[in-house]
């Protein structure tokens, strides 16, 4: 239940950053400018949700306001 709050939190947050949270984002490895030139791409490289750059913000949301604030959402 706590993930999903983190979750759905963090999706908000995505959104009022106007980034689609659903987006994909590569993480970039030490080695880009190699997979650049080569045109390859590393096994290093992850693609993630957009939403989950912002899983710290909402994990400080979640641990600075009142349940009273926190639980509803």
């Amino acid at each position: 239940m706590e993930n999903d709050r983190i979750t759905r939190i963090a999706r908000a947050l995505c959104r009022s950053a106007r980034i689609d949270p659903d987006s994909v984002l590569v993480a970039e490895s030490a080695d880009d400018e190699t997979a650049q030139a080569t045109g390859r791409v590393s096994p290093s490289n992850e693609a993630v949700p957009a939403w989950t750059q912002f899983r710290g913000a909402a994990l400080t949301f979640v641990h600075t306001h009142d349940e009273r604030v926190v639980a509803p959402l």
